[in-house]
């Protein structure tokens, strides 16, 4: 089939809902707010999408929480508590959801093991229902036989209705977002905020960050993959003065390989911190780069229970129940990295990273963490998110595989308690059917509007925002075959398509397919599919590559080394961190070299200097030349924003962060 998303080869995606569908047959719901009794209530299309999350808990409801688990967590905490306790205070309550072989809003086409709570469809693709609204997996399929499952919610021709969609360039107010300026300084702060109140939870107040002592491990030699090497530990102490009864005592660790012959000069080089190890050394050795393999769990472990009052989410919080709007352990590792990064920039001692060139690359709920780490730090340049899935680099609100409410492999759904914790506590809201009443007649052709819509039409960001947060840095996106469709290829295709238009305004190429790729299609793919198979498309600084292989991350990084030489073999102009709110920041100057003449330059979201003045329109630069780009700084605390400079075919960017005691914090538009 052609490509019905791309409609030329160096312009942005289709940015609309459903692949570039039309829309003659949909339904597309709106939201208008919540009702006295939190029910969603509906309104015709057309009419605006409210931004207020479900209603909020009553302090009555939180003092039955504190009767029935306790004013603060006390061992045993089982997984099941500690969700069930962040459900109290949220005023969530389990449904009773009857017999699964019995559940009417069961597929009619799968089979399976009842007792076992094993199901699939009628091409083996996994099947679940979550407890915390009965919702089962769905699979579309191009040629009918998939589990269509009351629909994906990404084919109107198919469901007869769709979510609104969440325009990335129009504000929460519905005035559309036209310049750089705006970005940097409306939308992508009322997103960033989003993404956190709604998904994945505060970062810390940064007074309340414990002190951290850094330690280099011995030195230790080596050689592989044909490059000889240096390697040790790089331990970030934590100190627990905050809580020293702090159960667990969490710490920043890992292991740093460089190049020996970078060692031996004393100079830097670009760095991928992985979760994990160090195995893909044979990736970046050989481009002269280094890794860093991350023992994420020694930080925040990958559970819940009662880790989720201890380690380092512990240690800030004093040991007390989470509330709903904070931190998960995905953003948790987020901050970790990024501490990581303070100490390579500011570390007196030689280290070998550049703080300026680093990238970072996980696999599966590690790509859900990489997705987080791009978004929550501007100074991550490049991002590898591999088979990210739900809650990663992916649409939620497309019901295709691994879901919002169906989380993680069995018996590890979200509504079992065993993966919550990536999450702040408000994630749960948006789970359960839009519409509770079974006496109100539905939206669109959904059975009596109480299974599908879900209450995810409610929320303002989606994995396409997580993406565009990450512009104009390089996030690339892969999946696997059939026996990957647990994470949505299709869905995290169209995070990269729907993100490219904020890519496009900032300056540089998003997601970049050229016209008349066939797409996938057959027994197994979604309708719509993805592009074909290993095959990478990286010519713009999103890039998407989905391989003929299952849930493996090896076949990507080939195409991943490609996309990071973007921003790790020149980058002329270091991040200017801790800047004055809305003042004019300068970057350094770069001696321009390689020209083979005249070249012409432009500038997107800022001005130039070469031999002259200050300049924001195109002109022409010579080799040999000096240049350097200013802009105005964000007028929001501890917020970016970029100025891109293209020089004949290739583009940098300068990147200032205001500092967090500049500014003024960001509020809703």
């Amino acid at each position: 089939m052609k490509n019905p998303d791309m409609p030329g080869p160096r312009r942005g995606p289709d940015s609309g809902g459903g692949g570039g569908r039309g829309t003659s047959r949909r339904t597309l719901l709106r939201v208008v707010g919540v009702s006295p009794l939190g029910l969603a209530v509906a309104a015709a299309p057309g009419s605006a999408l409210g931004s207020t999350l479900p209603a909020a808990h009553s302090e009555v409801a939180t003092n039955k929480c504190v009767e029935k688990f306790g004013a603060f967590p006390t061992l045993p905490i089982s997984t099941v508590q500690d969700r069930d306790q962040m459900l109290c205070q949220l005023g969530i309550r389990l449904p009773t959801l009857g017999s699964w072989s019995d559940d009417p809003n069961r597929p009619p086409n799968v089979t399976g093991d009842p007792a076992a709570r094993l199901w699939f469809d009628a091409l083996r693709h996994p099947m679940r229902r979550g407890a915390l609204g009965g919702l089962w997996t769905s699979y579309d399929d191009a040629t009918g036989d998939g589990a269509i499952g009351l629909g994906t919610g990404d084919n109107p021709e198919v469901d007869g209705w769709g979510y609104t969609p969440i325009e990335l360039l129009v504000m929460k107010n519905r005035t559309r977002v036209r310049t750089p300026d705006d970005w940097w300084n409306r939308r992508r702060p009322e997103i960033f905020t989003a993404v956190q109140e709604e998904l994945y939870g505060k970062i810390p107040d940064r007074r309340l960050w414990p002190k951290i002592t850094w330690e280099l491990g011995e030195v230790s030699y080596g050689t592989a993959d044909g490059v000889a090497y240096v390697e040790r530990t790089v331990t970030g102490n934590i100190d627990t003065s905050r809580y020293p009864q702090v159960r667990n005592v969490p710490r920043i660790f890992g292991t740093l390989r460089i190049p020996q012959h970078a060692y031996d000069a004393r100079t830097t080089v670009p760095v991928v911190i992985v979760f994990g190890g160090t195995g893909r050394w044979s990736n970046l050795g050989p481009e002269g780069w280094g890794i860093f393999g991350f023992s994420n769990a020694q930080l925040q472990p990958d559970s819940g229970g009662a880790n989720m009052s201890s380690y380092i989410i512990g240690l800030i919080n004093k040991g007390r129940w989470r509330k709903p709007d904070e931190w998960g352990t995905l953003a948790a590792w987020s901050w970790g990295i990024s501490r990581l990064i303070d100490f390579f920039g500011a570390s007196t001692t030689y280290v070998g990273a550049d703080a300026n060139r680093i990238g970072v690359q996980g696999h599966s709920r590690y790509g859900k963490a990489t997705t987080v780490a791009a978004a929550y730090d501007p100074r991550i340049k490049a991002a590898y998110a591999s088979s990210s899935g739900s809650l990663g680099a992916r649409m939620n609100r497309r019901h295709w595989g691994q879901d919002l409410e169906v989380e993680g492999d069995y018996p590890n759904n979200a509504g079992e308690s065993l993966e919550y914790h990536w999450m702040a506590g408000n994630y749960f809201k948006w789970m359960g059917p839009l519409v509770d009443d079974p006496d109100n007649p539905g939206v669109g052709s959904v059975r009596n509007g109480t299974y599908k819509p879900r209450k995810l039409e409610l929320m303002s960001v989606d994995g396409h925002s997580m993406v565009a947060l990450a512009a104009p840095r390089v996030v690339y996106i892969t999946g696997g075959n059939a026996n990957d469709a647990w994470a949505d290829p299709r869905g995290m295709y169209l995070a990269g398509v729907h993100a490219t238009a904020v890519y496009n305004l900032v300056g540089v190429d998003g997601l970049v397919v050229p016209p008349g790729t066939e797409f996938t299609s057959g027994p197994g793919e979604s309708i719509g599919g993805t592009p074909p198979f290993d095959e990478a498309f990286i010519d713009g600084y999103v890039g998407f590559r989905r391989q003929n292989a299952g849930h493996v991350d090896s076949p990507g990084w080939p195409a991943f080394v490609e996309m990071c030489k973007k921003v790790f073999d020149v980058a002329p102009f270091p991040d200017a961190t801790d800047v004055k709110a809305g003042k004019k920041v300068s970057s350094r100057k770069w001696k321009v070299e390689g020209l083979t003449g005249p070249t012409l330059i432009s500038v997107v979201n800022g001005e130039y200097q070469t031999r002259g003045g200050w300049s924001s329109k195109p002109g022409v630069i010579r080799n040999g030349d000096h240049i350097r780009v200013r802009h105005t700084s964000s007028r929001l605390a501890d917020a970016p924003v970029a100025t891109t400079l293209r020089i004949g075919d290739d583009t940098y960017t300068f990147t200032s962060i205001t500092a967090a005691d500049s500014g003024r914090p960001p509020r809703t538009w």
